[in-house]
Parts: structure tokens; C-alpha cells; sequence
């Protein structure tokens, strides 16, 4: 071998390895590699017993209460479950890439200021247990890369600390009682409506009936000389327990229900009968329900006319639940709550009579 091929040999085994280096050094690193930023806290997931989210306007207090998670600021009403353990767990598995600035003009371009700021976008996030602090940090934006070689990531800074952080990790917290609680609480199809009674405190009433789910909801205590408002004003009524998602909730025992604003009673063809009680307070209209049906009975029917030669009986067991089982579930879910409703929902059970009538065409 000549000078020139060994030459030539050496310097292709130089860019060989230079080029390995380099392909290490921009390769990502792995989670294992990189730190986590509360090292401590993945061994106590379990002991977690309170979780605190702070915004620029309020505080939000999740804990633990006889071994069941419940919203502090909401009478201890029950939190989702699955979105705590989500919480707890992505926490624990933040993992430090970088750190990205430590001047506070900066913080705010990184959503990391304090969440006290004036007009912070920022979440101060606090883990506890039995009220010893296990993790805390203030939650900024969420790392924007069209790269698909970068994991999801977020700006982070923990208090007191200057050096804002880029993790690995996806975490979304908020201090809105609706990320935490199951919203759609009642769902009953305005086609199952067959009666609507609705007492005002002023003691005037609204009576709206049909005779089959087909058919479109009348007004049934017209006064002299008028008219029922238009179709769509009318049957809007019997959405009163459709699709019903809360904007926040309270124990019933804190709100006076001794003087209802309006009470009504509402009753579909298959027998379910719902009682929702509401009353505005502190600016909201919260509405407490509770329904009842009467004991399914069970019918055995012997068709002795039936043709022989017909076909085979459906036999598919039918899992819908009877009016008595339904009224079990809901009670269940809502006894000794009241539910801020949306203001549509509000609106349609303090409607007066005066909104439902008209002058005649």
C-alpha cells in the first residue's frame, strides 16, 4: 500500500468518527439521561393528598377526604378522579432539558411569571401530603417545535427560584372548577317530556303538555285574550333536562331553598318525574333536582293468538334502565347538590308566563 491510499485510509476512518460524535451529540437525549425534575415524588404518587392550582384570580383545592378526592372550594364535591392520578403522575415525570433564561423581562414571553403578576397567563401548581409540600412550580407554555424528533414540552420555574426551565413532559393544569368535576350531570331527550308544571314566587304557574312524544308542547293555561308564543319559544321548554352541564356546584344545605325563585315539576311518558328547586345566589342560579317513578312492574304476557308459523320473539336482553333504576342513578349523583346552571338553562326555568304568550295575530 502506497502513501496515498494509507492517507487516504486515515483520513476516511477521522470522518467516519467525527461524523459519529457529532450524531451523538445532536441526538436527543433520552428520559433516562436526563434529570427529573422531583426526583422524589415518583415513589410517592400514593402519599399525594391535596393538589392546589393558582391563577391570576383565584385558588382551586383538591384533596383527599375519607379516601375520596372532593373539591375544597366546592363543599368536597367529588373530583374526577382520573384527571387528579393524570395530574399527580405527569408531575412526577417532568424531566429537565435546558435552562432557558433567568431574567425575569423574559418570564413572561415563557408564561413562568408569578401567577400574582398583573396579567399573568401562568398556573402556580402545589403537591401535598398530610400538608408537608412534595412538588411545587409555576406552569408556563407549552413548548411550540414542529421538529417530530422533540417530545411534548413545557416552560416551568419552581418558586423562589430565578432560572426558568425547559421539561419534558405534558401537564395542563387550571384553576377552573370545570376541569375538574364531571359537567353533564342530566340528559333527559325533550321527546320523553310529556308534562311541565313550573310554580314562580310570585305564585303565577307555567303548564305545558303534549299528548305524545311527537307532538310539539302547548301552553295549557293561556289568559283571556291571548296566544301562545311560536313554536320554537314553546318547545324550547321541554329542553329543560336535556343536556344540562353546570358551571359550578355547592352543597344544597348552603343555599335557602325554604323560598324557591321557581319549582318544577317535570314528567315524561315512561313514567320518570323530576323536581328541580331554583334559586339565584351570589349572582348564580343554582338548581337542586331530585326525581322519582313508580316500582316497575313486570308483565308477563301470554299471546295464545299468535301465529305459530310467525317469526322468532327478539330476544336481546334490553339494558335501557326502567324509570325506577333511572331515578336510583340520578338521585345518586344528585342528592344534597345544588348545580350552578348555564344561563340558557337559567333563563328557560325562571321564564314567566308573560314570555310564553303573545297578542293574537
Amino acid at each position: 500500500m502506497n502513501n496515498k491510499h494509507i492517507i487516504f485510509a486515515v483520513v476516511t476512518i477521522i470522518v467516519i468518527v467525527a461524523a459519529i460524535l457529532i450524531s451523538q451529540q445532536r441526538a436527543p437525549q433520552t428520559s433516562k439521561e436526563k434529570t427529573r425534575l422531583f426526583p422524589g415524588l415518583a415513589g410517592k404518587i400514593n402519599d399525594v393528598s391535596e393538589i392546589s392550582v393558582q391563577d391570576s384570580d383565584k385558588t382551586l383545592t383538591i384533596h383527599r377526604v375519607s379516601g375520596k378526592w372532593g373539591i375544597a372550594d366546592a363543599d368536597d364535591y367529588p373530583a374526577l378522579v382520573d384527571k387528579v392520578k393524570q395530574t399527580v403522575i405527569a408531575v412526577s415525570e417532568l424531566h429537565v432539558i435546558a435552562e432557558k433564561t433567568t431574567n425575569p423581562d423574559l418570564y413572561k414571553r415563557l408564561g413562568v411569571e408569578a401567577p400574582g403578576d398583573r396579567g399573568a397567563t401562568s398556573h402556580s401548581l402545589t403537591l401535598k401530603s398530610n400538608g408537608d409540600e412534595l412538588a411545587s412550580l409555576i406552569v408556563g407554555k407549552p413548548r411550540r417545535s414542529q421538529s417530530p424528533s422533540h417530545s411534548p414540552g413545557l416552560y416551568v420555574r419552581l418558586p423562589e427560584r430565578a432560572a426558568a426551565l425547559l421539561v419534558e413532559g405534558d401537564l395542563s393544569v387550571s384553576a377552573d372548577i370545570i376541569q375538574w368535576i364531571k359537567r353533564d350531570i342530566i340528559d333527559i331527550a325533550s321527546d320523553r317530556i310529556s308534562d311541565i308544571h313550573i310554580s314562580h314566587k310570585d305564585a303565577s304557574l307555567v303548564h305545558l303538555e303534549k299528548n305524545k312524544p311527537e307532538d310539539d308542547l302547548a301552553l295549557k293555561n293561556i289568559p283571556a285574550g291571548k296566544e301562545q308564543e311560536s313554536e320554537y319559544a314553546i318547545n324550547r321548554m321541554a329542553t329543560l333536562l336535556e343536556n344540562i352541564y353546570i358551571d359550578g356546584v355547592r352543597s344544597a344545605g348552603n343555599i335557602d331553598y325554604s323560598s324557591p325563585d321557581a319549582t318544577a315539576v317535570i314528567k315524561t311518558f315512561d313514567g320518570l318525574t323530576a323536581t328541580a328547586q331554583v334559586k339565584k345566589s351570589n349572582g348564580n342560579t343554582y338548581a337542586k333536582f331530585s326525581f322519582a317513578a313508580p316500582p316497575a312492574e313486570t308483565m308477563i304476557e301470554n299471546n295464545t293468538d299468535a301465529d305459530s308459523d310467525s317469526e322468532e320473539p327478539d330476544m336481546e336482553e334490553d339494558t335501557t334502565p326502567t324509570p325506577e333504576q333511572e331515578a336510583e342513578n340520578l338521585n345518586a349523583v344528585v342528592n344534597g347538590w345544588a348545580y350552578q346552571l348555564s344561563e340558557s338553562k337559567s333563563e328557560l326555568f325562571n321564564k314567566p308566563l308573560a314570555d310564553l304568550v303573545r297578542d293574537p295575530e
